[in-house]
């Protein structure tokens, strides 16, 4: 009996979620109907086409002018995180994970800034069945960030849906972001979209953050799906056609739990798609039975990668996003011993009387140093479109960056090629802000197929050691992804095919 009752129950569950995927549809594209015909939408112009960033004017060896070399420039990075679900109730992970991140890992990395992409607070009640905005959960996030001992950074965050769970709309008294969300005037005054600029010597780098949230948010289960009304494309049609080395987008949704409407020009989100490089997201977590573990794809249409970050909450995940002379890299690291559990005593949302956060002790143990190749970039995520591959052939000095608690001089480097020991010796060329190494290579012997560099790091004083593997290919091919269910989920599209089976039978 108990096997049959719970059959119906998922049931109705998948056909309620199904329903409100339908009606974000129907709201995000309304504007595009006919009477006659309402699952038909106006025709659309044609699409923008492929719009190539600056570099790639000139993406040959023998017209560019810039040479990979063993020099500290033409690199920043940035930090991803999300999915914290700080709660009033959860023990392990959620809101210790947060303030480890902020006190013991965001000081090593010195990122240019940090990108929130949803789901701040967990909203959820004590037997995680019913959901409703607390205000302690807020200002424990509000107040950490202000709070927090190293401060050369600044923070960029969106809601996910749990962050706008029971919100009759975004005026509410209870949508707590507005008051507490650390880009909340941005996306008030964007109407969900908002921008940023990083604009160096050796370029302009432009990032977009999506707020998808409905604008109103049911209780859970019922708010899964995110979506863009026509007015809504609009604002990011003119977020992301400005020129730039590279266009970034963060939104909570993957494009595959999205609902897209279509601008007033007639263009979609799969034609804005190829002004930008990478959309980053969350939501997903990482699934169950390993199936999250890779929720990456490349789009062979729009030239351009989808790359969903683990959660902070369970898995204490951060990801180091960077871009070496136009190259796009990153690294997926947790926080030691996740999910860790709080220490006896300490309160769950640990707020003093005045609100001051009651900080947890440092990490006990070891961080190992977090590295991360930027040239050779790894093959699998090579956009051929939008990035200059053939710097990689022609560049003098592998790079990496190494994020560690130990000073340079007392890290020792270890380096291989297919299993072949490199005898040349890497160098610190970085200073305080950028934790740059070089190693000398000759990369014409390596033009020809896929090849695999491990470079490994030692504290000389004792600790564990950090590695990092990479198969590239300086030939200008990509390799697949090789994801498996992950990367099939990351890359489907959900919503628009639930809605097109609701279409033909209204038809």
């Amino acid at each position: 009996m108990k096997p049959i009752f719970w059959t119906w129950c998922l049931g109705l569950l998948t056909l309620v979620c199904s329903l409100r995927a339908c009606h974000l549809y129907w709201l995000s594209t309304k504007d595009f109907r006919t009477f006659s015909s309402p699952w038909q939408l106006v025709p659309s112009k044609k699409s923008l086409p492929i719009k190539p960033p600056v570099p790639i004017l000139h993406n040959s060896q023998s017209l560019d002018p810039i040479t990979i070399t063993d020099t500290a420039d033409g690199v920043f990075y940035f930090v991803q995180i999300s999915d914290l679900h700080i709660s009033k109730y959860r023990t392990k992970g959620h809101t210790l994970h947060f303030l480890q991140f902020i006190q013991s890992i965001l000081p090593r990395i010195k990122p240019e800034f940090v990108a929130v992409t949803g789901d701040l607070t967990d909203a959820k009640d004590h037997r995680r069945v019913t959901s409703q905005q607390y205000l302690e959960e807020w200002k424990l996030y509000r107040n950490a960030i202000d709070q927090q001992t190293w401060t050369n950074t600044t923070w960029y965050d969106i809601r996910g849906n749990h962050d706008c769970f029971d919100l009759p709309s975004w005026q509410s008294k209870v949508n707590h972001y507005r008051t507490h969300g650390q880009q909340a005037e941005q996306v008030e005054r964007g109407q969900g979209i908002y921008t940023w600029q990083y604009s160096p010597s050796y370029g302009d780098y432009r990032f977009v953050a999506i707020d998808a949230c409905p604008k109103r948010g049911p209780s859970r289960p019922f708010n899964f799906f995110g979506y863009l009304t026509s007015a809504t494309m609009d604002r990011l049609v003119s977020a992301v056609t400005p020129l730039a080395n590279h266009t970034f987008v963060f939104s909570h949704y993957p494009t595959t739990t999205m609902v897209f409407g279509v601008s007033s020009q007639g263009y979609t989100f799969k034609d804005l798609a190829k002004h930008y490089s990478v959309y980053f997201c969350g939501h997903l977590h990482r699934l169950i039975a390993g199936l999250g573990d890779v929720l990456q794809s490349y789009d062979p249409t729009s030239k351009s990668l989808e790359l969903e970050l683990g959660d902070m909450k369970d898995h204490g995940m951060y990801r180091i996003v960077a871009v070496d002379h136009d190259l796009v890299s990153f690294v997926d690291a947790s926080i030691p011993g996740a999910p860790n559990q709080p220490a006896a005593g300490q309160p769950l949302i640990p707020l003093a009387g005045d609100d001051h956060v009651m900080w947890p002790e440092p990490l006990s143990q070891p961080v190992a140093p977090v590295v991360l190749v930027t040239n050779p970039k790894e093959a699998r995520f090579a956009m051929d479109a939008k990035e200059p591959l053939s710097r990689m052939a022609a560049s003098t000095h592998i790079r990496f960056l190494v994020f560690s608690d130990v000073a340079p001089d007392e890290l020792a480097v270890e380096a291989w090629i297919d299993n072949v020991r490199l005898e040349t010796q890497a160098t610190f060329v970085g200073h305080d802000k950028l934790p740059l190494w070089t190693l000398p290579w000759t990369a014409s012997d390596y033009h020809h197929g896929p090849h695999r560099l491990v470079i490994k790091v030692i504290p000389r004083t004792g600790g564990p050691s950090g590695q990092a593997h990479v198969v590239f290919r300086l030939d200008g091919e990509r390799t697949k992804i090789g994801g498996g269910p992950g990367e099939w989920i990351i890359a489907s599209d959900m919503s628009t095919v639930v809605c097109a089976k609701k279409g033909k039978k209204k038809r």
